[in-house]
């Protein structure tokens, strides 16, 4: 568990296991908000599993007394939620949340008998057998995960290489960095145990493996002794936001759009057809997205976008469109811009009331249906969260391929291999890698479209 320094010395032997565990929910799920003073809500029936009954009374209450954790009010000053559709907002104190940012972190570490320990195993079980319920698929994906190992030598030399750089990649080795990698480790080396996180939510599946640092899995061994290599699909959303976009064309879609979609997960589709044989705004988003860059073309058009009102006449005026300007190239850390694409353009529209940013601007006006569809989503979605229905679309297009078509493809040539799943990417035993690649690409074309020169899907 990861909580602020502080609280640690100040409440050590005075919390119990289960008010450590309720903080340490906080931290991290501030650590992953995109705003990091945000109240984050939590399921009380979910929290009742996993600190128990009282959990509100018992362990949170002392908390909010202590003015260790405020909760979310409106404005007649009760507690703001909305049964059944929003939990009810938690943080920890100004104070608190300015330690993590900090990175003023510390490691709890709880007994593994304690009755947390115990708790949490059971409720791990539970989530498990119910994920593999009635998903054959991925009994296949949880039998393989128990038959991985890993070395924890070469994991040594990680953390001795982050330790000596303080860098882990391009991100700097922080302590959140440091209890996390611990963390990972721990999980990692418990996968023959059978005893580890293994969830399913109906759409994309999380486990133990996907939460760790990609730099860990890399120590991850199967059961013939061979690493790990991630073959990744580039842009995988926005490829599945073009399967939607060229479904809505073939089956004439203006309206209901995740009703209508959703139907249409398994279904195969000529996107990249679609892009060469027809001239929309669609069919240019699509080309962009397969055989260009399409976040080297998003930021030209930030970069070079202008909002300029010409007069045609006294009672005519017209707007000018976008402009490229192609001396200027991607000098925004990629990483970062493809964060910003992501939350200004494909999931945050009915946000928007009166700024409206540059990039959203410029793409509107050169991918008008593309935003069609983007808005009607939002329009007609029922959830609090607006972009929920948008995001379920892609990833269930995107669960489809990798847990399903991707992975049997897999399966019927190499059917004693063990293979894992990370959201948009399939780890693979490297001395198969060159095999497996050519496998996934070509399953991206019976599926997609996709020709298999376009490569695709490559070692990240």
């Amino acid at each position: 568990m990861v909580v602020p320094q502080s609280l640690l010395i100040q409440y050590l032997g005075k919390f119990t296991d289960e008010q450590f565990f309720f903080i340490h929910l906080l931290v991290r799920k501030m650590l992953d908000a995109p705003v990091a003073h945000e109240f984050i809500h939590l399921s009380i029936r979910i929290l009742e599993k996993q600190i128990g009954r009282n959990s509100r009374t018992a362990t949170i209450q002392p908390l909010i007394d202590l003015f260790i954790v405020e909760v979310q009010s409106s404005n007649t000053s009760e507690e703001s939620y909305s049964a059944g559709a929003r939990s009810k907002g938690f943080r920890l104190n100004e104070n608190l949340r300015d330690e993590v940012k900090r990175d003023q972190l510390a490691a709890y570490w709880s007994d593994p008998k304690s009755r947390l320990a115990r708790r949490l195993k059971k409720n791990r079980t539970l989530i498990r057998v119910g994920a593999l319920k009635g998903h054959p698929r991925l009994v296949r994906e949880y039998e393989w995960l128990c038959k991985l190992t890993l070395d924890r030598t070469k994991t040594d030399n990680f953390r001795e290489q982050f330790e000596q750089s303080g860098m882990r990649g391009n991100l700097p080795y922080s302590k959140q960095s440091a209890i996390r990698l611990d963390s990972d480790v721990y999980a990692l080396s418990r996968l023959k145990a059978e005893d580890f996180l293994f969830t399913y939510n109906g759409i994309r599946l999380t486990t133990a493996v996907t939460a760790a640092m990609r730099e860990i899995r890399k120590c991850l061994l199967d059961s013939k002794g061979n690493y790990f290599v991630e073959l990744d699909l580039r842009s995988s959303q926005i490829v599945f936001l073009c399967k939607a976009l060229a479904l809505t064309i073939e089956y004439s879609i203006y309206e209901n759009y995740h009703s209508q979609l959703i139907q249409f997960v398994s279904n195969d589709v000529d996107i990249y057809g679609l892009s060469v044989n027809q001239h929309t705004d669609i069919a240019a988003f699509i080309r962009r997205v397969l055989s260009d860059d399409i976040y080297n073309e998003l930021y030209h058009l930030e970069a070079g976008y202008a909002e300029d009102w010409t007069p045609e006449n006294e009672a005519v005026t017209s707007k000018s469109s976008s402009w490229i300007s192609l001396d200027k190239f991607l000098t925004k850390d990629r990483g970062l811009f493809k964060k910003q694409v992501l939350s200004e353009l494909l999931f945050n529209y009915y946000t928007r009331k009166q700024f409206i940013p540059n990039l959203v601007r410029a793409f509107e006006e050169s991918y008008p249906n593309v935003v069609q569809l983007l808005k009607g989503m939002a329009l007609e979605s029922d959830h609090w969260k607006k972009s929920a229905d948008l995001a379920e679309i892609t990833q269930a297009y995107e669960s489809n391929f990798f847990h399903g078509l991707g992975l049997d493809a897999l399966v019927l040539a190499y059917p004693d291999r063990e293979f894992y799943v990370v959201h948009d990417c399939i780890g693979v035993p490297e001395d198969i890698e060159d095999d497996a690649k050519s496998i996934l690409n070509q399953a991206l074309h019976k599926h997609l479209g996709i020709p298999k020169e376009l490569n695709l899907i490559r070692a990240d």
